[in-house]
Order: C-alpha cells, then sequence, then structure tokens
C-alpha cells in the first residue's frame, strides 16, 4: 500500500510540475517570473504539500523572482485545481533550488585540483 501512495505522489508532483510551468509561461502576468524554471517538485506522502523547487537567471533577479511567486501562490493553486480531481489541491511552497550553484562551487574546486595537480607533474 505504501508503494502505492508513494507512486501517487510521484504522479502528482509530476503533475504540478508540468501545469505550473504552463501557469507561468501563458497565465501570470507578473514580469518578474518571465526568467523563473522550475526544477523540481515533490509532494508530501499525504498531498497536503507541494514543495516547487526554482532557479532563476540572472541571480540578481532571485530576490524579486521570488516574491513574484510568494504572491502568486494562491492564483498559482488556484489554477492547478482546474487541472487535478483530487478532492484537494496541495498547498505550495516555493524554495530556492541551490543545487545548481552548489554543482558549480563544487566543478570550480575540481577545476582546480586538476590545475594543481596537472603543475604538479609540469615541475616533476
Amino acid at each position: 500500500m505504501k508503494k502505492y501512495s508513494h507512486s501517487r505522489s510521484k504522479r502528482i508532483a509530476d503533475q504540478i510540475h508540468k501545469d505550473v510551468v504552463q501557469i507561468l509561461k501563458f497565465k501570470v502576468k507578473d514580469p518578474r517570473v518571465n526568467w523563473v524554471t522550475i526544477n523540481d517538485v515533490e509532494v508530501t506522502d499525504d498531498n497536503t504539500w507541494a514543495t516547487i523547487y526554482w532557479t532563476v537567471l540572472p541571480d540578481e533577479k532571485r530576490i524579486d523572482a521570488s516574491k513574484a511567486l510568494e504572491s502568486a501562490k494562491g492564483f498559482i493553486r488556484s489554477e492547478l485545481s482546474h487541472g487535478f480531481r483530487t478532492y484537494t489541491i496541495p498547498q505550495l511552497k516555493f524554495v530556492y533550488d541551490e543545487s545548481i550553484e552548489r554543482g558549480a562551487k563544487i566543478l570550480k574546486i575540481l577545476d582546480e585540483v586538476k590545475q594543481d595537480f596537472t603543475e604538479d607533474e609540469v615541475e616533476e
């Protein structure tokens, strides 16, 4: 039974992901969300909360985009309700996804280590 619940939550998360992208692209009129990218959606097992991970480029627009997403949260949830056949629509929580920044930082460190390693070989 737990497996079904997880599978169902995953399907709901995937549908929310698709729908939120479309809502932001075509229905939210706030220009601050133009460059927002939805990276992932996680839904709790009881389907009461959906955590939506997002990023924006350039990073300077992060604060404005965050404010825009928070102010549009009710509208987005309302729009989601039109396409769902579930009894309730999960509450939405927008979280800035820092995984891309962490990944870039790790790659930079690896490049530096590789550079140091290559320089050490040349000196020998």
